[in-house]
């Protein structure tokens, strides 16, 4: 009975283990995808730079570069005040950095996450309004 154990958690280790591998290849595509999109972008304006602009903030949250995600949708918003992806994913990565920092006890810095928070909860709805 303890032997069967066994095998299923050394089936749970290389299961692991492949997971962590595909991962790293998958983020090494997707960084390749991000040099891509942001070689067109400069090129890019209006709706299609927006779009660009909110693929980008996705593939870098995909690829856990929080800080380059929150430039990228905060770049995005600034140009086109919309409710949507860009600003869905911003309040979730202010979040993430809001926690990190309150891991490490930085208060300037919890108190920044939490006013970028709240003037993203001030354009949703500015936006809702017809203010934006």
């Amino acid at each position: 009975m303890f032997f069967l154990f066994g095998k299923k958690k050394d089936k749970a280790e290389k299961k692991s283990k492949e997971t962590k591998v595909e991962k790293t290849l998958n983020i090494e595509e997707i960084l390749q995808t991000i040099e891509s999109e942001k070689a067109k972008l400069e090129s890019l304006s209006g709706k299609e730079r927006i779009e660009c602009l909110n693929k980008l903030g996705s593939l870098y949250f995909q690829a856990e570069k929080i800080s380059e995600a929150i430039e990228m949708y905060e770049t995005s918003l600034e140009e086109n005040k919309e409710l949507g992806k860009a600003y869905t994913d911003l309040l979730k990565l202010y979040n993430i950095k809001r926690k990190e920092a309150s891991d490490s006890k930085d208060e300037d810095q919890v108190k920044m996450y939490m006013d970028k928070i709240n003037s993203l909860m001030q354009l949703s709805k500015d936006v809702i309004r017809g203010k934006a």
